[in-house]
């Protein structure tokens, strides 16, 4: 880190901590039902701008599957300390997630996942950095803070949305996509369940490419995520 980023570093978390004693200050907590008022209020119409028409009354935002079986989602995300932010990404009917020792499909709007997974770009760069400030950052410890913290992250991010949903409509697309995020993953804290190997395995059956579906997902057990019992259960899926 040179001398500028310390600087900035430095300035960014007394920016961070001068908002923790404004909210100490002025915390009146937005309790749940209040804050899916405000959502439907704001995000809701703002979304549906976006092709995302179907609210589930809480967190998640989706389309209709379109005709290759691939659902656009946003969800917000809660966090710790009074806030949240969004997360967004694509559902699959064609792939399933594991839930106990039974795989589980998303074909229904109840069952809407973010399957193929990513972070508004603030909140991941935050992660990535691990800065102490997350410009995607919802806050929801006074209904004012809120709205305002809401607006921006909309404003901001909509039209990022709706490149990455315009750019993710096909399985070859999502494909493409993944590869990508293979060759150059995006920062996690540990490891994601669904991977994007075990992705790609059930989009190339989906195309009837099944030595590439089990390639994939051979590489996906690498990761040591599953135990015996369920790779055989995932693996009897990509075969059938």
């Amino acid at each position: 880190m040179n001398i500028f980023s310390k600087i900035k570093d430095i300035i960014d978390r007394r920016i961070s901590l001068n908002e923790i004693y404004d909210d100490i200050k002025n915390m009146d907590v937005v309790l749940l039902d209040k804050k899916l008022n405000i959502f439907d209020e704001v995000a809701t119409p703002i979304f549906a701008e976006i092709g995302l028409k179907n609210w589930n009354g809480k967190y998640i935002w989706h389309s209709d599957f379109n005709d290759e079986g691939i659902k656009h989602v946003v969800e917000f995300n809660v966090f710790k300390y009074y806030g949240g932010s969004f997360s967004y990404g694509n559902c699959f009917q064609s792939v399933p997630t594991l839930s106990g020792k039974k795989l589980i499909n998303h074909r229904t709007d109840k069952s809407t996942k973010i399957i193929y997974f990513k972070r508004l770009d603030g909140w991941q760069k935050s992660i990535e950095k691990n800065k102490p400030i997350n410009p995607d950052r919802i806050s929801t410890v006074n209904e004012e803070k809120l709205r305002k913290s809401l607006d921006k992250v909309l404003a901001n991010n909509i039209p990022k949305l709706e490149q990455w949903f315009t750019g993710k409509t096909t399985i070859g697309e999502n494909i493409s996509g993944l590869l990508k995020d293979i060759e150059n993953p995006p920062f996690e804290i540990g490891q994601r369940i669904i991977s994007s190997e075990y992705i790609l395995g059930f989009l190339y059956k989906k195309k009837g490419n099944i030595e590439s579906a089990q390639y994939w997902i051979n590489e996906h057990f690498k990761k040591s995520l599953n135990d015996e019992a369920e790779m055989e259960l995932i693996m009897k899926r990509i075969k059938n």
